[in-house]
């Protein structure tokens, strides 16, 4: 008993792990509800006036473009006044609903004056908060109208207006047409004053001074003259909504947080720019507020005063310029005063002439300064040749008066003086054009028309129409290529006294001329070169063979003009040429219409003549021909003087028109022109006649309905030759082409000319078509281009094409036509049998039977024929 164990004791647990279940249990349900709790959000009640654009379960909650909530549902108001719109909101944004919280409806709205809500056009509406402060709550009253809003960092200031004008909340700020800003909010204060408040942006928040001003810059500014209309915005951002801008002085300290500023109408009623002086010996019909500076088109500044230094002659004018033109004014700029112009090319500163004047501003890059002198014209360009004129007579000159070289502008007049009874002209030329003034140039005022009426004919000379407004200085260079030196000169009257400055006076030239017919020459009948009176006939005498001998005698000036290549011709009465080309009057001088006269030029490429005669014409004298004869069958259309053109160009005509003794031809007598009688007048060439063809597919030649038929021609390669045979119509000029021959019981449709078609694509044409002389059959001969003659073998079939092939059936109708100028002029068709080996390919002069109709199986062959 002794030996036997001992039981062994243990301590009873105090709790059963069987309750650690429950435990879990009870955490798991707490964090349940503890995550249920945190995200259900807080429910929230906001009063609408509508529930127009709220939809329950989409209508979203934001705060500054974050998510934090939406509509749960929509229910009308208890006292049927407005809605009640329950929303949940995110429990992380749980403290932006204070007691003063706003909450208003966003949708998209565009008008005119403002642009706003565009994200919602993607999101939908939405509400947006603006947080308040305050204790939690969870109702609210839904604002109408967005609030005015500050936020940002930037210098807030506040302006004040009399009106709002066009001005609303985003208005852009400009400083120097640069955006540095916008209007945040605006309202009316117990004065019934506008006060706007503005937020610069922190990088330009040191431009706002104490001593700034701001001025409204909505919408357009026009300025309506009798110079037209000037419309200018600052930019297209202030023509819409309305826009502000301000100086920025720079002795000026910097403005303070929420500085009060006048918000001025306009630039000019603020009366801040820069400012500069202007010295002038006279008012010049300048104005107070009225007159401006003008640059390029846009007004930059305005006159703000002018005062009177007590000196009859010396004005001082004070003006404004914005401040973002300030740049312009430096030691380079010049201030020169409007005035009106009225020339062929229209009015221009027209309000000059009424209205207060304008100072145009011309500037480039320099030093800047605030002191200038007005001028009535700019100075000459950098460069320019500075030149003067002395002359008695200023008649039709002004300043601004154009020098003009070959009807180039090179130049102007930029002062008129008198000095002692003559006027001194101030002018310069433009920098590019001073090498025109050579040595030994001259000038003359040319005249808008200067007419010269004598027996030696009537001169018209005008510097254009718009020489009676502003007649032009004309330059007459030098004849030598070194420049002038000298920088004034004569201004002559006109251009014949320009020229005689300086005449050579030389013995005049005896020549002795021959003629057939004196016509009404005389003695003391004029001599002419391109109709300038340069001599005059002394003595004619009648010579034993029946010709005239003339004396005649070349003035001084002009006897460098008759040369070995010279050519006399007669210049009497009127040059009278009617035909159905028009009416053509010609005279070289009223002296000549009396007295009779001489003419001559002279002609480089002409031989010199072994006896210098008189011809009858300029053409006589001038013209060189080769006679040739064309013979031919048929005479109709042909008349003397008909015209041979080649490619449009006359190059010769007809003079003769005779039948041979057997009345079988009629041979045509022809010259033809220098130089084209060293390629027609060869064999080889070729010459038919042209006349007009009207058909449903052609339309040929019109012309020769109204100036008659023509010969046209084609140069020959062959040896020199004055015979040749004219054709009825146009040669075929492929050497190489094929010539076959096809025979029908009836021609149809078909006729010389008509295309020939080799799957539905011309390859050559009817080239001829007569009867058989047994009269059985119509024979046509076919021209098949060189290129396209391999395709016509042996055992090809031809068919008439023309017309249409109408096959009308139960099924329905098929029609078929090769080409439109077949069913108009009609045509042959033809296909190669598809076999192997190819036939032979045909030769010139075989003959083929045309089929009246195709077989549908040749339309199918679609043989590979090598050329």
């Amino acid at each position: 008993m002794n030996n036997a164990s001992k039981p062994e004791l243990k301590k009873e647990k105090v709790i059963s792990p069987i309750w650690l279940l429950p435990i879990l249990a009870v955490l798991l349900g707490a964090w349940l509800l503890f995550k249920a709790w945190s995200e259900a959000g807080v429910k929230i009640n906001i009063v609408f006036d509508s529930a127009k654009g709220i939809t329950a379960g989409q209508t979203q909650l934001f705060y500054q473009g974050l998510d934090i909530g939406v509509v749960k549902t929509v229910e009308l108001a208890p006292n049927l006044e407005g809605v009640i719109v329950v929303a949940e909101v995110k429990r992380e944004a749980e403290q932006l609903l204070k007691e003063d919280s706003q909450f208003w409806l966003v949708t998209p709205k565009a008008s005119i004056t403002e642009i706003s809500g565009l994200d919602a056009l993607v999101s939908g509406n939405y509400i947006e908060l603006n947080p308040g402060k305050g204790k939690f709550s969870d109702d609210f009253v839904a604002l109408n109208e967005p609030p005015n809003i500050i936020r940002g960092n930037g210098l807030n200031v506040r302006l004040t207006s009399n009106d709002l004008g066009s001005l609303n909340i985003g208005s852009p700020v400009y400083f120097k047409k640069i955006k540095v800003g916008e209007v945040q909010r605006y309202q009316l204060n117990d004065q019934h004053h506008v006060e706007f408040d503005i937020q610069i942006k922190p990088q330009f928040s040191h431009l706002v001074k104490i001593d700034t001003r701001f001025w409204n810059v909505s919408g357009f500014e026009a300025d309506i003259s009798l110079d037209g209309m000037q419309i200018s915005s600052e930019s297209l951002a202030s023509v819409i909504s309305g826009g502000v801008s301000f100086d920025s002085p720079v002795q000026s300290a910097i403005a303070d947080k929420g500085q009060n500023f006048t918000l001025y109408d306009n630039l000019k009623d603020s009366q801040r720019g820069k400012a500069i002086q202007i010295t002038m010996q006279q008012q010049h019909g300048l104005a107070a507020n009225r007159s401006k500076l003008i640059y390029r088109g846009a007004v930059i500044g305005f006159i703000n005063d002018i005062q009177n230094t007590g000196s009859h002659d010396h004005f001082l004018a004070k003006a404004l310029v914005e401040p973002k033109y300030e740049d312009l004014f430096n030691d380079t700029t010049q201030l020169v005063l409007i005035k009106p112009e009225i020339g062929l090319n229209g009015v221009k500163n027209l309000g000059a002439l009424v209205g207060a004047k304008q100072i145009e501003v011309i500037a480039e890059q320099g030093e800047l300064q605030t002191e200038f002198t007005l001028t009535t014209s700019p100075k000459p360009p950098v460069g320019s040749k500075s030149i003067s004129f002395t002359t008695n007579n200023v008649k039709g000159l002004a300043v601004n008066s154009p020098i003009v070289y070959n009807g180039l502008t090179i130049g102007k007049v930029t002062e008129i003086d008198l000095i002692d009874r003559s006027f001194e002209l101030k002018a310069f030329i433009q920098p590019q054009y001073t090498k025109l003034l050579t040595q030994g140039s001259r000038f003359y005022n040319q005249s808008p028309l200067t007419v010269e009426a004598d027996l030696n004919g009537i001169s018209f000379e005008s510097s254009g129409l718009s020489g009676f407004i502003n007649s032009p200085i004309i330059l007459m260079p030098g004849h030598s290529n070194a420049l002038s030196k000298q920088s004034q000169y004569a201004l002559h009257h006109n251009k014949q006294a320009a020229q005689l400055s300086k005449a050579k006076i030389e013995k005049p030239l005896s020549l002795r001329l021959n003629t057939d017919y004196l016509g009404s020459l005389g003695e003391g009948a004029p001599v002419l070169f391109r109709r300038v009176p340069v001599g005059e006939v002394e003595h004619y005498s009648l010579l034993k063979d029946g010709s005239i001998d003339l004396k005649i005698k070349i003035f001084g000036n002009y006897r460098h003009l008759v040369t070995d290549n010279s050519r006399f011709w007669h210049a009497s009465g009127l040059e009278i040429k009617a035909s159905l080309e028009g009416l053509s009057v010609n005279s070289e001088s009223l002296k000549s219409l009396v007295m009779g006269g001489i003419s001559f030029d002279h002609f480089e490429e002409l031989a010199k003549e072994s006896i210098r005669t008189v011809h009858k014409t300029k053409q006589d004298a001038t013209k060189r021909h080769l006679a040739i004869s064309l013979t031919t069958n048929d005479s109709h259309g042909l008349y003397n003087n008909m015209p041979i053109k080649y490619q449009g160009q006359q190059i010769g005509k007809v003079t003769n028109l005779q039948f041979n003794d057997s009345l079988s031809e009629l041979q045509a007598d022809a010259e033809l022109d220098f130089p084209f009688y060293r390629n027609f007048a060869r064999s080889g060439a070729l010459y038919w006649q042209e006349t007009a063809s009207i058909s449903l597919s052609e339309v040929k030649n019109l012309d020769t309905l109204v100036k008659g038929d023509f010969i046209n021609a084609l140069p020959g390669k062959g040896k020199p030759s004055q015979q040749f045979v004219l054709q009825k119509q146009a040669p075929n000029t492929d050497t190489n082409a094929l010539q076959i021959w096809l025979s029908s019981s009836h021609f149809g449709s078909l006729k010389v000319g008509s295309p020939v078609l080799y799957k539905q694509y011309q390859v050559g044409f009817v080239d001829d078509a007569k009867l058989a002389m047994d009269g059985s059959k119509i024979l046509a001969r076919l021209n098949i281009n060189s290129a396209y003659r391999h395709l016509v073998r042996e055992n090809s079939v031809f068919w008439n094409a023309s017309g249409v092939d109408v096959k009308l059936g139960l099924g329905g109708a098929n029609i078929r036509l090769d080409s439109m100028e077949t069913l108009l002029t009609g045509g042959i068709a033809f296909a190669t049998p598809d076999e192997e080996p190819t036939a032979k390919p045909a030769k010139d002069q075989d003959k083929y039977e045309l089929q009246p109709i195709y077989d549908e199986k040749w339309l199918q062959w679609s043989p590979s024929i090598e050329p």
